[in-house]
């Protein structure tokens, strides 16, 4: 195996914190390992796209980039590198608050145990990632995890806004902040009509209220929406929940945190593997991509598969 040298991008903030207090661990024993590396710190929301299409032009085939932080990092690093037009192989060490791609990806949660998997797996895995397109703002992008619309990303919307966000980060609690914010959305949240078009047949929904375009099981911080997906399967997962009743659909997000998935069979969960999508609704509706906010506007988009490399 020729000789690495490690790019990593670290979001200090990531996790209220915590890759900031990580980096030194894992910086220790990188110099043990006597390991060629470089470090790129973020200083302020989106460097990391902007380190990454700069670290573009420097990549190399033995560069290995490393992202450090959660998963709004991951995502900003690779749309950088998507729309710089580079492929490069990635290692992702999970710091965040969610970590649902490290979830689905079967990451080590301990930050030293996903570097050391990183530097000492030979090959390569190749992995899905979804790639999106809006067609009322003509913009493109890719996402790891999921882009939801409705429900879930008024939680999203909310959750990155709320003062209590980092308090319960820092006491590992990220999954109440969560959840406590989820009881507000689905109050504030209204049905809205969605016309989905899969793989080319379409189908209108009345009552939609959450709908996410899923690249593998996980959201939310773990909440396994949709356990049969795959990252690794050439298939997009669509979800799409109706609100029909109010007690039948809280049921169902009960139902979600509890083992047995029986909420798979529920008539108002419906769930479709494809490999094009195409997404609109009516009404101006919250949107969000790995966690990170999409403008609240009626929504017009299609989705497709792309492929990035992973040492995991």
């Amino acid at each position: 195996m020729k000789k690495r040298n490690y790019l990593f991008i670290v979001n200090p903030e990531a996790g209220s914190g915590h890759a900031q207090q990580v980096w030194p661990q894992l910086r220790h024993w990188l110099n043990e390992q006597q390991l060629l590396y470089s470090v790129h710190f973020t200083q302020y929301p989106h460097h990391e796209y902007q380190l990454a299409q700069e670290l573009a032009h420097y990549l190399t085939s033995t560069t290995i980039l490393v992202v450090v932080g959660g998963d709004g990092t991951l995502h900003e690093t690779l749309n950088g590198l998507h729309h710089a037009g580079v492929q490069v192989t990635i290692g992702y060490i999970p710091c965040g608050s969610g970590n649902d791609f490290a979830r689905g990806a079967n990451i080590p949660a301990d930050p030293l145990a996903a570097l050391q998997k990183i530097t000492t797996t030979t090959d390569p895995t190749t992995l899905d990632i979804g790639v999106f397109y809006e067609k009322t703002r003509n913009i493109t992008a890719v996402f790891t995890n999921n882009l939801g619309i409705g429900f879930d990303a008024r939680v999203v919307h909310q959750t990155n806004r709320a003062p209590s966000k980092k308090f319960l980060n820092k006491v590992r609690l990220g999954i109440s902040s969560y959840v406590l914010l989820a009881i507000n959305a689905f109050f504030r949240q209204r049905a809205f009509q969605l016309t989905a078009t899969i793989d080319g047949k379409t189908q209108t929904y009345e009552r939609a209220f959450l709908v996410t375009t899923t690249n593998h099981p996980y959201f939310g911080g773990g909440v396994p929406i949709m356990p049969l997906a795959k990252m690794n399967d050439g298939k997009l997962d669509l979800v799409i929940i109706e609100k029909k009743s109010t007690l039948k659909f809280i049921w169902l997000f009960i139902t979600m945190l509890l083992p047995g998935h029986r909420y798979l069979s529920f008539r108002n969960f419906h769930h479709f593997q494809a490999n094009q999508i195409d997404l609109s609704t009516t009404s101006s509706e919250f949107g969000q991509a790995d966690g990170e906010v999409l403008n609240s506007d009626p929504f017009n988009i299609s989705f497709t598969l792309s492929k990035q490399q992973f040492l995991i």
